[in-house]
């Protein structure tokens, strides 16, 4: 059970005033604007996306990125929560939680720069420039916020049921106080994610992925050949349309297919140690010749050895910088191959369009 909370007024005399308790805000919409105005009243390092936007079956008050880069959901009532306000929560959540990332993003962009919310002309790229390149796999699957001058014993009770399992449910409680016309609002965590259960655990993001890379770099000796190599390749790939993924132990450069689309079919990785110590690798995966064709990935088979890349596709394998010199050119001429077969393809693409 919630505990009630008081205020009082102490003067000089040592005279204490109880402080006049408000049921509820006059409307939803002078709480969300406090709240828009103030977004650090719901939780550090919080930016706000949208506000008002259409979802299945209703309207999301607030949309918002986290400091981790998780979307969070917020469902806002003036007085005491209730349970159809868990419900509500749950269903805006799951609607936004079966789009896809470029559906996602074209939703927020298409109803950012309203009501107090900054515009957002491309959220894919906002994502990524707030977020150290992180893309939009993170922000999947949403935090859910309820906002209330209370909640009810049935609210609550559901809400620690669904928080203590996988989905990450949130209640805060804003009590309103009254005095000399001043509104006075103190924030209270009701529900947290994980109440009697294990707390949801976070992925690192990108930035620290990278970090961690370059750490095991340094640590085995393996950072400058990586790094020459990791340049040769990424000199050939285009500007746009292109982004890094880094894992434990090298990265991989991912294109987008020429419909813009992402997804693993255009795919470069370079690694250090992932093969046998002391050994670099790069690799391609299975339709990594996607849109080279089978002969530029029949002239690098024919230039250098290549094995069977434990996820599927090919990779070739080299310990030192001589090595990599007698491989160099047949890799990079392949992915040329890749690179302007991908272009002609998307030239056909928008000229179909």
């Amino acid at each position: 059970m919630i505990p009630e909370l008081k205020l009082w007024s102490v003067d000089g005399s040592r005279g204490a005033e109880p402080v006049p308790q408000l049921s509820q805000m006059p409307t939803e919409w002078e709480l969300e604007s406090v709240l828009v105005s103030n977004p650090g009243m719901l939780e550090p390092r919080l930016q706000l996306v949208g506000r008002q936007t259409p979802a299945a079956g209703g309207w999301l008050d607030l949309l918002a990125v986290d400091g981790d880069g998780r979307l969070v959901v917020y469902e806002l009532k003036r007085g005491n929560l209730a349970r159809d306000a868990v419900t509500q929560i749950l269903d805006y959540a799951s609607a936004l939680d079966a789009m896809t990332g470029s559906e996602l993003a074209k939703h927020i962009s298409d109803r950012s720069g309203e009501a107090g919310i900054q515009r957002i002309e491309d959220f894919e790229q906002w994502y990524a420039d707030t977020r150290g390149g992180d893309d939009l796999s993170r922000l999947l699957p949403p935090r859910m916020v309820l906002i209330g001058l209370g909640v009810d014993a049935a609210a609550e009770r559901m809400a620690r049921f669904v928080s203590a399992g996988a989905v990450d449910l949130s209640v805060i409680t804003f009590h309103g106080f009254r005095r000399d016309g001043e509104t006075l609002l103190a924030r209270q965590m009701e529900v947290s994610p994980g109440d009697g259960g294990q707390p949801p655990t976070r992925a690192p993001t990108t930035a620290e992925r990278r970090r961690a890379l370059r750490n095991y770099l340094e640590r085995h000796g393996y950072e400058q050949l990586f790094d020459h190599v990791c340049s040769d390749i990424r000199k050939r790939l285009p500007q746009q349309g292109i982004w890094e993924q880094p894992g434990s132990k090298g990265i991989g450069f991912q294109l987008t297919e020429p419909d813009d689309s992402r997804s693993w079919k255009t795919y470069f990785g370079v690694q250090a140690g992932y093969v046998g110590r002391g050994v670099y690798s790069v690799s391609v995966l299975p339709q990594g010749g996607h849109w080279g064709g089978d002969d530029a990935l029949g002239r690098l088979g024919a230039s250098v050895h290549l094995g069977k890349w434990t996820h599927g596709g090919h990779f070739l394998s080299f310990k030192s910088a001589e090595e990599w010199e007698q491989a160099r050119s047949a890799v990079l001429e392949f992915v040329d191959a890749v690179i302007q077969s991908r272009n002609e393809h998307r030239e056909d693409d928008h000229e179909d369009g």
